[in-house]
């Protein structure tokens, strides 16, 4: 971390191997393979890193301005938005588009998206909150429709009676209402691809093209929440010791914090998956 900071953890994952997240005094970090990247960009404890990309452009919100962010070539830049809204951006893809999502009283939620050959621009996609955006510039929502880039719109298996809480690696996750004792994996033409079995409302942290998944979960007949690792369909194991996994990176490490070697802060860390 760097000089005088004592505390941090990651909350994004790009391709490439590069990490974003934040000190606890509002910094940006962000890393290269392991390696601390300078980031030129002010410190808040009002702004909250959301996504980062394999360029290592990170986007974000500003929870004081209620305007989205994204710091590309060295600059921390804010990024337009319907005039009166709070807006977020969340996440980006490879190719700098961005994904986020719009409110203003009395609603709808929208999802915009800001297209990286069209600087100074946005387009509203879809009257509902923005999940996540791939390479091929899909966009999913919270209800499970899909929305491509050349305008044409489908739908997840079960849109809209749906509540997908994350769209990475070309897979989305979630829950269909009624259905509260699974998570659902989408792929991104629609199709469901898999169900799995759980109870009590399990959480997707994060999941990568290669199918390496960790969720937050309580085992069928268990009381307690567990934190799991699947490979694909294949559940390999729980993580006994360490909670605070946030996501899962493109190279199949887990990333988040943990606590310092004296236990008194929480630092950013990495871990890698045996077997």
């Amino acid at each position: 971390m760097p000089a005088g900071v004592t505390s941090g953890a990651v909350w994004a994952a790009g391709s490439d191997g590069y990490l974003a997240g934040q000190a606890t005094d509002g910094r940006f970090l962000l890393w290269h393979h392991g390696a601390l990247v300078d980031v030129n960009a002010p410190a808040s404890k009002s702004s909250y890193v959301f996504g980062v990309n394999g360029s290592g452009e990170m986007v974000g919100h500003d929870g004081l301005s209620g305007a989205p962010f994204v710091y590309r070539d060295g600059t921390f830049q804010t990024l337009p938005g319907p005039a009166g809204a709070s807006v977020s951006a969340d996440a980006i893809n490879d190719s700098g588009d961005i994904v986020g999502t719009s409110y203003a009283f009395p609603g709808p939620y929208q999802s915009v998206v800001w297209k990286r050959d069209r600087p100074g621009t946005y387009q509203i996609v879809a009257d509902d909150v923005a999940v996540g955006i791939d390479n091929a510039g899909n966009v999913v929502t919270e209800k499970g429709s899909v929305w491509s880039p050349d305008g044409t719109t489908h739908r997840l298996a079960g849109s809209p009676d749906l509540q997908v809480q994350l769209f990475q690696g070309g897979y989305a996750l979630g829950q269909a209402f009624g259905d509260y004792t699974s998570l659902h994996m989408w792929d991104a033409t629609g199709s469901l691809v898999y169900r799995y079995e759980a109870q009590d409302r399990p959480s997707p942290r994060g999941i990568n093209s290669h199918g390496l998944l960790v969720a937050s979960y309580t085992p069928v007949g268990g009381t307690a929440r567990e934190l799991g690792v699947w490979r694909g369909t294949t559940f390999t194991g729980n993580i006994t010791s360490e909670r605070w996994v946030r996501v899962v990176t493109e190279d199949g490490e887990l990333a988040g914090q943990r606590l310092s070697a004296d236990g008194k802060t929480l630092v950013p860390a990495t871990w890698t998956c045996a077997g």
